[in-house]
């Protein structure tokens, strides 16, 4: 199977943009680089499902880390390992830190990216963090 590279960028640049906005709090930001409804599956199996863009994902993601005292994420390793004219499966390997940039650990994630009308945005994921 053939890797589409523009398709791949296209999807890079959602997971760029993602990043940013959970690194920077941007509540909007996290929202624009999803395309709903949009599900996470996290490490035991459990599916978080945020049916439209006032579920608040950074919210959820918040209290999730929260005692963790995660500040923020380092993106390691990001592939696409799919892509199609209007979807792209990419593998992330990435790191959560705290304030002092102590490592809390190391994650990989699956994201499900997909252009719907005319916008690239992470509508599932699936990791152990």
């Amino acid at each position: 199977m053939e890797i589409d590279q523009t398709i791949a960028q296209q999807a890079f640049d959602v997971v760029h943009s993602y990043f940013a906005a959970l690194n920077g709090g941007d509540a909007a930001g996290v929202v624009k680089a999803f395309n709903f409804p949009h599900f996470r599956i996290d490490s035991k199996g459990i599916v978080t499902h945020y049916p439209d863009a006032n579920a608040n994902p950074l919210e959820n993601f918040r209290n999730k880390t929260r005692a963790d005292g995660w500040h923020h994420s380092v993106l390691i390793k990001m592939e696409a390992i799919y892509t199609s004219p209007t979807k792209a499966h990419v593998s992330l390997t990435f790191r959560r830190l705290r304030a002092d940039n102590s490592e809390i650990g190391v994650y990989y994630s699956l994201y499900i990216i997909t252009k719907i009308d005319g916008h690239w945005g992470i509508q599932g994921g699936s990791g152990n963090g």
